[in-house]
Parts: C-alpha cells; sequence; structure tokens
C-alpha cells in the first residue's frame, strides 16, 4: 500500500494517545451498514482497495522498538481482508463482531482493519472494523463513504486529501496546555514507575489477548428508531432547547435509576468528541484519532421533570466543552510513559493468563507483586472513568443512492470498558437513528443491562408521545 502520491510507503507518527490503545485487547471499533440488495465480494474488495489508496493508515502495522511503538507503516502489512460470514437473521452481525473481536492481533503485522460483508439473499451488514490506535468512528464513516462511492462508480478515481499530521499537543488550539503543577505531578509518575518498571512487548500482550476473550464476550444492545420517530426525536430536543445526544444521555441515566437502581452519588456522564474542527491544522477529512472527551457529574432530581433534568445537564455540559478539557486526555497521555499504561491494563487482567501460556511466569509474577504506583493509577482510573459515555457520529454524509444497493440503517460500536458500565454508539443513516450499548460479559451483568436498555427504549418512546 503507496501514499497518495504513489510513490513510497505511508508512515506516520503514533501519539501518546494512539499508543495507550494498543496494549488493551478491547481497543476494536466497528461501524456497520444494513443494506437492501446484492454486493458483489469482488466489487468491494476492488473498492476497499481504492478507499486505502486515499486512507494509507487504515491499512498500516505499527513498528516496534525494544520498549515501545512509534511508528504506523504500510511497508510490509498484511493485506486488509474482506471477510465473508452468512446471514442468518438480523443478530448475525452482533455475533460476527464479537467472534472478531476474540481474533489475536499482532499489531506488527496487522492487518489493523478489516471489512466484513454478513452477507443475506436480500440483505446484508457490512462493517469496518478497526483498531482503535489508528482511527475513531469518524475515520470510520470516512473509510465506508469512499467504499460506497467507488461501488456506486466503479471507474471513479480514489479521492486525494492533503495528509493531515496526527493529534498531538503541537497542533491543539492555542492556550491549551498541561499546566506547570499537572506537568510536575505527571513527571513525578513517569520516575516512581521508572524505578518498578517492566516492559511488555507484543508477546505479552498476545498472551493477554487469548486469555481474556476465552473468559469474556464483546456484547450489544440497541436501540432502533425509523424516520419518523428520529425526526421527532431531534425535534422535540430542539423545542426544549437541548442536542439529541444530551437527552440520550439523561434517559440512560434515568433507565438506569429506575431499571437497576442509581449510581452512588452523582453520575459521571460522558461524551466523546470529534477535535477536527478544533485543532490549528485542518484535519477535516483525515482518518486517525482525533477525538476529546467531556464528564459532567450529575444527579438526576427525581423530583423534576424529564426535560428539566436534561436542560440542567445541557448547560452544565456546554461549559465543560470548552478546548483545555476537551483535551485533558490528550495531554495526559503524551506526557505518561506509555509502558506505564500499558502496565495498568496488564495488572487489571493479568490474573486470567493461564499456565500453559508463553509469558505466564512474566505476567503472574507482575500481578502478584502489584506495584504500588500501578495500583494507585488503576484507582485514579475508576475514579474518574465516566459511568456513561457516549459517541455520537450524527447524521453520516453517506452516498444517498447506490445502483441495486439501499441503506437502511447503522450500527456504531465503540469500544467496550473494563470499568465503564455503559458504553453508547449512537448514529443516524438514511433517517433511521440506531444506539448500541456495548459491554463485556464478564466484567458487566448483561441482564441489567438489558433492563437498562429496555428502560431506557420506553422513556425515549414516551417523549415521543407527549
Amino acid at each position: 500500500m503507496t501514499t497518495n502520491n504513489d510513490s513510497k510507503p505511508y508512515r506516520r507518527k503514533i501519539t501518546g494517545e494512539e499508543r495507550r490503545c494498543l496494549s488493551a485487547p478491547t481497543f476494536h471499533i466497528s461501524l456497520g451498514l444494513r443494506l437492501r440488495g446484492q454486493i458483489s465480494e469482488e466489487a468491494l474488495r476492488k473498492a476497499v482497495d481504492k478507499m486505502l489508496v486515499t486512507y494509507p493508515l487504515l491499512g498500516a502495522k505499527i513498528e516496534w522498538n525494544k520498549e515501545d511503538a512509534q511508528w504506523s507503516t504500510t511497508e510490509g502489512a498484511a493485506e486488509v481482508p474482506v471477510k465473508v460470514y452468512n446471514r442468518e437473521s438480523d443478530e448475525s452481525w452482533k455475533q460476527v463482531v464479537n467472534e472478531e473481536h476474540s481474533i489475536p492481533l499482532r499489531t506488527s503485522k496487522g492487518p489493523l482493519t478489516r471489512f466484513i460483508l454478513v452477507k443475506g439473499a436480500d440483505t446484508s451488514e457490512l462493517i469496518v472494523f478497526c483498531h482503535h490506535a489508528i482511527s475513531d468512528g469518524r475515520s470510520l464513516q470516512f473509510a465506508l463513504r469512499e467504499v460506497l462511492l467507488h461501488l456506486k462508480d466503479p471507474n471513479r478515481e480514489p479521492s486525494r486529501f492533503p495528509e493531515a499530521p496526527p493529534q498531538t499537543p503541537e497542533i491543539l488550539p492555542e492556550k491549551v496546555s498541561m499546566g506547570k503543577l499537572r506537568s510536575v505531578i505527571l513527571n513525578k509518575i513517569n520516575q516512581k514507575w521508572e524505578e518498578v518498571k517492566t516492559v511488555f512487548d507484543e508477546e505479552d500482550m498476545l498472551n493477554i489477548w487469548e486469555s481474556f476473550w476465552k473468559n469474556s464476550d464483546y456484547c450489544i444492545e440497541t436501540i432502533e428508531f425509523d424516520r419518523n420517530d428520529t425526526q421527532k426525536l431531534v425535534e422535540v430536543s430542539r423545542k426544549n432547547e437541548v442536542t439529541l445526544n444530551s437527552t440520550l444521555l439523561i434517559a440512560l441515566q434515568k433507565a438506569r435509576i429506575e431499571a437497576v437502581g442509581p449510581y452512588n452519588g452523582k453520575t459521571k456522564l460522558g461524551t466523546a468528541v470529534d477535535t477536527r474542527q478544533r485543532l490549528r491544522v485542518d484535519c477535516s477529512d483525515a482518518v486517525g484519532y482525533y477525538a476529546g472527551s467531556s464528564i459532567v457529574q450529575y444527579k438526576y432530581k427525581e423530583k423534576s421533570s424529564f426535560w428539566d433534568n436534561v436542560r440542567k445537564f445541557h448547560k452544565d455540559l456546554s461549559k465543560e466543552l470548552k478546548d483545555n478539557k476537551v483535551f485533558d486526555g490528550t495531554l495526559a497521555y503524551n506526557a505518561l510513559d506509555p509502558t506505564l499504561i500499558d502496565a495498568i491494563l496488564f495488572l487489571m487482567v493479568g490474573d486470567q493468563v493461564e499456565p500453559h501460556q508463553s509469558r505466564y511466569a512474566k505476567i503472574s509474577e507482575f500481578v502478584r507483586r502489584k506495584d504500588e504506583i500501578v495500583v494507585k493509577n488503576i484507582e485514579r482510573s475508576k475514579e474518574t472513568a465516566p459511568d456513561i459515555l457516549i459517541t455520537n457520529l450524527g447524521r453520516m454524509e453517506l452516498p444517498d443512492e447506490i445502483p441495486g444497493i439501499e441503506i437502511e440503517r447503522s450500527f456504531f460500536t465503540p469500544s467496550s470498558s473494563l470499568i465503564m458500565e455503559n458504553v453508547l454508539g449512537a448514529s443516524t443513516v438514511g433517517g433511521c437513528l440506531t444506539i448500541t450499548l456495548n459491554y463485556h460479559s464478564a466484567y458487566f451483568d448483561g441482564e441489567k443491562i438489558r433492563k437498562i436498555r429496555i428502560r431506557a427504549e420506553e422513556i425515549l418512546r414516551e417523549i415521543l408521545d407527549e
């Protein structure tokens, strides 16, 4: 695979924020489209290859040195596959996504991206499944857009966009900075880690991958709205001077309270933010990790109306969407030693590694040791992580008409979490909104998540009838 000028392999620096994703077996994301009509596997293969000319990063592997990963490159990377599964029902795509999560990934070889066709007689799902270290939700939308455009016109030449830099502190908005005190704190954390440091390599990560997915499944619950109800949800949100995002978050919080009980104290509600339009460099058409987040602590007031709660939360959220707070994670992950971030994950899941695995002795000894600096950072992560996190791709810009193919709806599944109970993905295509609730079965009670999903759907449909 080559760059946009087709002269040499593509090569790109890895940021600290992207690097943090590499050690975890949980950092894949996917975006699927339900399509009515038939797709030629040969035509899809050609369309994917053309898309990779436009977005070579999606065809990259990771270059590792002794301790770290610093570059993604297409040189020597394995081919991005187009995989085909038989479609037996509307639920088949969920089973496929779970299976794809469990497949061990050697990032030094790739591929970090897969295209999947869950093929039925009249209806299929086309899914792009990608590692979060080289993509975000918007990147997957861009990739599918290009593939669909090439399916629409097989003679179309690949799009060409200026090469965009990765999201590093150097291109963040002016006045966004770490601050002296926080820099001192993070430097001290790095120094303490250096005293007890354990470096984990790709073989260690493969051990974790195998043991983790042996014990857990990636599970998805969905809430689906047709065109009319989607439009009503948008309109009633606007009528109450809030966004659909705020409506969805408070509906999930209310559903959690009513279905299984409240969180302790205030609920931490997180919103993922597409940062492309906030950066000092034009990254509007770029694929990669261009994301930030905002977290608001909010206690649902049961004596107030639903819409009073949404408006209050929305007001609080608006204050938190300032650049300094949205890019807080970017700054921190670029300052922390990435091997410490690896260690946090290994301490959380390393006890699942079994004696027959190649790195059992090393990983089990590390888990037994429980280095204080790692334990403290796990505790800090649990204290600060949101209880509910939403990533909403909004109304996705995709081709409206493709000969012989109709896009019915989309399914966006962000990477789920070991410590966040409800990770939501929302997307709208063809005027139809779909919300996914994503979780790991070994860490969260599936029956509890289903109860929350059922009550959330009831709440959202109730407000449509107001």
